[in-house]
Formats: structure tokens, C-alpha cells, sequence
């Protein structure tokens, strides 16, 4: 079953893979990456699925973190292709205008328009004014100071107005052109063609040397540097609705449930068969495992000069007893069990002070269902808190055994670690008496 669930993974995220290739494929435009891409995003999605129940302690940290990683690569490469392919027009020509560009620049021409004709109105009434100064001054002389007549007054009124009648009609044919120039715009937007973008930019640029005002001049700017020549990438464009709140959709949330069907599928297979593989493991021992295992990384990098004096004398002192303590299993639990003991001491107490206090209440506990066994009894614990958390994680290691009944906490006969802990405690006691009747207590773990 284990097996089928593998090649069923591997499926999936082959499948996945496609839409990933896809999405890669928008933003690099090289086949040739993009596939490559593809292919190490999903290979790693599927292996980190498949190896997960094989891999414990910091290395599974690691690959979960990988494997976030690569489903979030995943996920919004195929998102980009997904959602793009959903929007008209967007993948098969990203040079075309759109429907809502459309609307913005003939919403933008229009008010261009009605600036311009607002300013030829002003101009039309600023000329008949002066020619209505003129006629006066001709009639009364209201403003020469020589009575009526048509003196040097009316003169330098008249020369005003025919100025300005030659520069309104220069204003007046811009104006005329830019209509005309409005009415093609119009007939490229409602139509459309394959260069339909360079069109409109090209007559923008001619509407602007047709333009009177300083404000639609601005407006005209704008729309052919900030719409016309502006042209997003399909990433820019799916990335984008996500950063904007006001912009979620249906669409938005369609296309991310796509992207990521098949990848939340692959996962779905790989927890079941990570119990099928492993069905007596409990997802919060995996956390506590975790997190212990983290706790001890960052602890050993800080310890590095210390750990390699206490390798060394550890070596001596194996030498010297002649017991093999420095397999890197005995290393890695007593490691272990530092953890503990730094987790249990108070901030003012050495890091090594609870474990010390642990073992020195180890004694014979001269049960008489086990007259060789020692221990540690519940009420000893209870009277030391700071004891807790590491008989926690020792108990967990099956270093220790609960007898309710007897309420007595009780070295395991069969672990090789619980032996290996009654090793340490006969290094060290100096007494030679002491370390002989603690001996006929140490049972080796094949014994168990």
C-alpha cells in the first residue's frame, strides 16, 4: 500500500508539475528552464512526502522546510498561469489592450476633449469682449480722454484683437486636428488590430502636438506613459490581485485552489502513508522531538569548545573503565539529555545542576518483585519541580519505567541507555565500596 501511495505521489505532483512549468515558463520564457524548474520544484515536493517517516530529529525541521518551500513555489507559478489563462486575451497577446484599458484612455481622451472645448469657448468670448471694447471706443471713447472718435486707443484696441483673432485661429485648427485625431483613437479602440497598442501610442503622440491646455497636455502624458507603455508581465498581473484586498474575486480564489489541488492531494497520501509506515508515532511526540532536537542544535553550537573537552575526557575515562561510551548513539542521548537538564534549571543555576540532583536520588529501591531494581520514588520528584521536565524526557526515552503501584520510578532493565545512566553514576563515585554494591544493580540491556 505504502508503495502504490508513492507512485500515486509522484502522479500527482507530475500533474501539478505541468501547471508549474506553465506559470515558469510566463516569467522566464526559456522552455528549456522553466522545465527545469518545474521538475527539481515537484521532485522536491514528492521526496520530502516519501522520505518524511524515515527522517527524524532536526533533519525532518529541514525537510519541512523544504518542502514549504517547494509547495510555495509551486503554488504561485501555477497560480500565475492559472489565473492569467482565465483573463481574455492575456497569455495568447500581452502587447493587446484589454477591455478596461480601453475604457480608461476613452474616459481620459473624453475629459481631454472637454478641456480643450471649454478653452476655445473662453477664447470665443475673450475675442468678441475685446471687439466689443473696440466698438465702444469708436462710439465713445470712453477710455481715450479725448471724447469720442477713433483715436490712438482704439487703434491699440483693434491691433489687440486682430492678434488675438490670428493666435485663435491657430487654436481653433489644433483644435479641429485633435477632434480629428479623437475620431480616429475611437475607430482603433472599437476595432482592434495586432499592433493596436502602437497605434494608439503613435496617435496619442500626435494629440499632444495638437493640445492648447497645460492640464490635457498632462493627462495625454499620462496616458501614454503610464498605461500605453507601461505593459505588466503575467506575474506582475496575478501578483498584483493578491496584494490588493479590494481587488479578491471569484476568480482570485478559483485559481488558487487549482494551483494547489493536486500539490494538497500529494500531501493528503503522504500522512497517510507516513501512519501507515508509522502507526504507533504521535504527531505532538513528532513536535516534541522536534523542538527538543532544535533546542540541542542551538545549545551544541554554543558549546562547541566545551563538548570537544568533555569528548576527551569522556575518551580517558572510557579507557580508564574500559566501557565503550563513545558510540555516537550514547553521544546523541546524552546530548539528549542535556537538553533536559538546561531546559529544567533555573535561570541563576548551572545548566548541568538538575541532572546532577536527578541522579544523586537514584537509589536500590528493593521492590519484591524486582529486588535488583533502582529508581527514584514519586515523592522524591514531587518534592523537586526542577526534576520534572527531565524525568519527562527520560521516561519518553523509556529510560524509566512508572510503577503506579508501588509509586516508584524505575530504571529500565532494558534500555541500554538506563544501563549505560548507572555507568555514569559508578564513574562517579570515588567510594570503591560504593561503586561494588551499586554494581549488582546494573543488569546489561541484552539481559531485559
Amino acid at each position: 500500500m505504502a508503495r502504490i501511495i508513492s507512485v500515486v505521489i509522484f502522479l500527482l505532483a507530475s500533474i501539478n508539475g505541468i501547471f508549474t512549468f506553465s506559470g515558469a515558463n510566463l516569467f522566464i520564457e526559456e522552455t528549456v528552464f522553466a522545465a527545469l524548474f518545474a521538475v527539481a520544484v515537484q521532485f522536491s515536493i514528492a521526496v520530502s512526502l516519501i522520505a518524511l517517516p524515515y527522517v527524524r530529529g532536526l533533519g525532518k525541521l529541514v525537510l519541512l522546510v523544504v518542502y514549504t518551500a517547494a509547495l510555495t513555489l509551486s503554488t504561485l507559478s501555477a497560480y500565475t498561469y492559472i489565473y492569467n489563462a482565465g483573463l481574455p486575451g492575456a497569455i495568447t497577446d500581452s502587447m493587446a489592450v484589454n477591455t478596461q484599458l480601453k475604457a480608461r484612455i476613452a474616459d481620459q481622451i473624453s475629459e481631454v476633449m472637454l478641456i480643450e472645448q471649454d478653452y476655445i469657448d473662453s477664447q470665443t468670448e475673450r475675442l468678441a469682449f475685446l471687439k466689443r471694447q473696440a466698438e465702444e471706443e469708436a462710439v465713445r471713447g470712453f477710455r481715450s480722454g479725448l471724447g469720442a472718435g477713433k483715436g490712438a486707443e482704439y487703434y491699440k484696441k483693434l491691433e489687440t484683437l486682430a492678434a488675438e483673432e490670428v493666435r485663435f485661429e491657430t487654436q481653433r485648427r489644433r483644435f479641429d486636428e485633435a477632434r480629428q485625431i479623437n475620431t480616429e483613437m475611437d475607430a482603433v479602440l472599437t476595432t482592434g488590430s495586432e499592433h493596436q497598442r502602437d497605434e494608439l501610442i503613435l496617435l496619442i503622440s500626435q494629440l499632444k502636438s495638437a493640445i492648447n491646455t497645460d492640464e490635457a497636455r498632462l493627462i495625454v502624458t499620462d496616458i501614454s506613459q503610464g498605461k500605453l507603455a507601461v505593459i505588466p508581465s503575467p506575474v506582475e498581473t496575478a501578483m498584483n490581485v493578491i496584494l490588493d484586498r479590494d481587488a479578491y474575486s471569484v476568480q482570485l480564489a478559483v485559481s488558487i485552489v487549482w494551483a494547489a489541488v493536486f500539490d494538497l492531494l500529494a500531501l493528503f497520501l503522504g500522512i497517510i502513508r507516513y501512519y501507515i509506515l508509522r502507526p504507533n508515532y504521535s504527531i505532538l511526540s513528532g513536535i516534541y522531538d522536534l523542538i527538543a532536537a532544535f533546542v540541542t542544535f542551538i545549545i551544541r553550537l554554543g558549546y562547541i569548545r566545551k563538548d570537544a573537552r568533555q569528548k576527551y575526557n569522556q575518551e580517558l575515562q572510557n579507557q580508564s573503565h574500559g566501557t565503550p561510551l563513545n558510540s555516537s548513539e550514547m553521544q546523541s542521548f546524552a546530548t539528549y539529555v542535556m537538553a533536559g537538564s538546561v531546559l529544567s534549571a533555573a535561570e541563576d543555576q548551572d545548566a548541568v545542576a538538575p541532572l546532577q540532583n536527578l541522579i544523586s536520588h537514584i537509589e536500590p529501591l528493593k521492590l519484591e518483585n524486582d529486588p535488583r531494581g533502582v529508581g527514584i520514588p514519586f515523592e522524591v520528584v514531587d518534592e523537586n519541580k526542577e526534576m520534572k521536565t527531565l524525568m519527562a524526557m527520560l521516561i519518553q526515552s523509556e529510560v524509566f519505567i512508572s510503577d503506579v503501584e508501588h509509586m516508584v520510578y524505575i530504571l529500565n532493565p532494558g534500555s541500554e541507555m538506563a544501563h549505560k545512566i548507572l555507568v555514569f553514576i559508578k564513574m562517579g563515585i570515588k567510594e570503591p565500596g560504593m561503586q561494588k554494591d551499586l554494581s549488582r544493580f546494573m543488569v546489561p540491556a541484552e539481559a531485559g
